[in-house]
């Protein structure tokens, strides 16, 4: 067992990481430009997605209450069983979808992600009983699940040279779209009563939420509509399929970069999850997407909840100007992350991050003291920039995932797994901790606030895991040299 595991890390070492290096030598550095037109249109696509997963976000514990399920602390437990669903179904659809995008290519996998969000964001808007809502949410979170060709499609678009700046760039991508989707939501939720010059209707009373959703619906037809007339299809093989077909003697200059094909049938995720490194990455995903999806979820219900039970009693539109300042302070962050990357190793900063996340769930429960005194909106500001902080990792777990899948063909397999672990624990996340709020609230356990304990012990073991994660690239490259 320990020679099969010394082979594995040798083979793990000299794939993506030791081609990194032989073709960083022969180009001595030189920084290869980047395909912009290509990257803009893929961040586009990109910002969708979580559009689609936070514009609900300032209004679904009141879409709870309005549906006669439950009030104050009690909705979140409806409404973290409506946020599970969509990443449950992100996580039954990750893995699968960044397989066929292997297969299929990855334009028409991101097609297909589109036109379903547009269609089942609609029907959401539309939805007036529990269940309908539950399904709704579900098969939305299955075409949000195409995340796993995009990422693939950057990671194709760039190489070594340029990685650090093309990753950070997508992530703030997700960073955008999280400060637009609080923000639609938390403006345009109840249109009837917000703006009722214009839509005092007996439509828009009975679907008060329609409007953000057909505002998202909208969105992902623009995404459809670039992923049709703009994309490139990006997977390798297609691209040495297209590379034959074309005309002899005719000569193209691409601004994508060189292909280097080692194998073409992609392994399978057994194959993958073989490898030490690739699991420790993996297990880092998912940890980082049940804390993520935690903080998300659990702050907007605590914001929603009544001062009495532990909450901050603020209202849809405050809650989605909170989470658009969330946003906005996160594409600033990262908009530091290539400086980041050129001054320390990436580990580094992963490892940074990760410190972040317990002390900013140590000092949640502090909110809840400050409810209706002027330092409440200092005190959320801080709290919502150190979560932010804390979400700037994401862009180092797709570079690792780069430099460590076994090849080419295998990136979008790999990728799948990463995002499959983080929906994983991510579709957890909102429905263990809304739970634990709500019991917390009314136990009064540890003064109400065992689920910032609770969280805060997570946040410690992912910090485990990023030394791990250390320890087996450590091993990997003293075996490379």
């Amino acid at each position: 067992m320990t020679t099969l595991a010394f082979d594995e890390d040798v083979d793990e070492a000299t794939s993506l990481l030791a081609r990194s290096r032989s073709r960083s030598r022969s180009r001595t550095a030189k920084i290869t430009p980047l395909p912009k037109l290509q990257l803009a249109t893929v961040f586009a696509i990109k910002v969708l997605i979580p559009i689609c997963g936070t514009q609900v976000m300032p209004y679904i514990n009141e879409m709870m209450e309005k549906s006669g399920l439950s009030k104050g602390a009690g909705a979140g437990y409806y409404s973290g069983l409506l946020t599970s669903s969509f990443g449950i179904a992100q996580l039954l659809s990750m893995y699968p979808w960044a397989r066929l995008s292997d297969h299929i290519g990855r334009l028409p996998v991101i097609l297909i992600g589109t036109l379903g969000v547009a269609l089942s964001s609609t029907f959401f808007g539309l939805s007036k009983t529990f269940p309908m809502m539950l399904v709704t949410r579900f098969f939305s979170g299955i075409f949000c699940g195409t995340t796993g060709a995009i990422h693939s499609v950057v990671g194709e678009l760039s190489d070594e040279t340029n990685q650090s700046t093309a990753f950070p760039l997508y992530d703030i991508c997700s960073a955008i779209g999280f400060a637009i989707g609080p923000l639609l939501g938390g403006t345009f939720a109840n249109p009837a009563e917000q703006f009722p010059a214009w839509f005092n209707t007996p439509f828009f009373d009975a679907y008060p939420y329609i409007l953000p959703c057909f505002i998202t619906s909208l969105t992902a037809i623009g995404a459809s509509l670039l992923a049709i007339f703009v994309l490139e299809e990006t997977l390798p093989a297609k691209r040495r399929v297209q590379a034959h077909e074309r005309e002899a003697g005719r000569e193209r200059e691409s601004l994508l970069p060189p292909i280097d094909i080692e194998q073409i049938t992609p392994p399978t995720a057994r194959v993958l999850l073989a490898r030490p490194l690739i699991r420790a990455i993996c297990l880092a995903s998912g940890l980082l997407g049940f804390i993520a999806g935690s903080f998300n979820h659990v702050f907007t219900l605590m914001a929603y909840t009544p001062v009495r039970e532990g909450g901050l009693a603020l209202s849809v539109a405050q809650i989605g100007r909170a989470m658009f300042f969330m946003g906005a302070s996160s594409v600033c962050l990262k908009l530091c992350m290539p400086l980041l990357l050129r001054r320390f190793d990436s580990l580094r900063v992963l490892r940074a991050g990760m410190l972040v996340w317990p002390l900013t769930f140590a000092a949640m429960p502090l909110l809840s003291l400050a409810a209706g005194t002027p330092g409440q909106w200092l005190g959320i500001g801080v709290v919502l920039v150190m979560s932010r902080v804390g979400t700037m990792v994401f862009s180092i777990v797709m570079i690792l995932v780069r430099e460590h899948a076994p090849g080419p063909a295998s990136l979008g397999a790999t990728n799948g797994l990463t995002e499959v672990a983080q929906g994983t624990f991510g579709s957890l996340g909102p429905t263990i901790t809304s739970s634990l709020f709500a019991l917390s609230a009314s136990k009064h356990l540890l003064g109400g606030h065992l689920w910032a304990v609770f969280m805060v012990v997570v946040s410690a073991l992912a910090n485990g895991v990023a030394e791990w994660i250390k320890r087996h690239r450590d091993v990997s490259r003293s075996h490379v040299d």
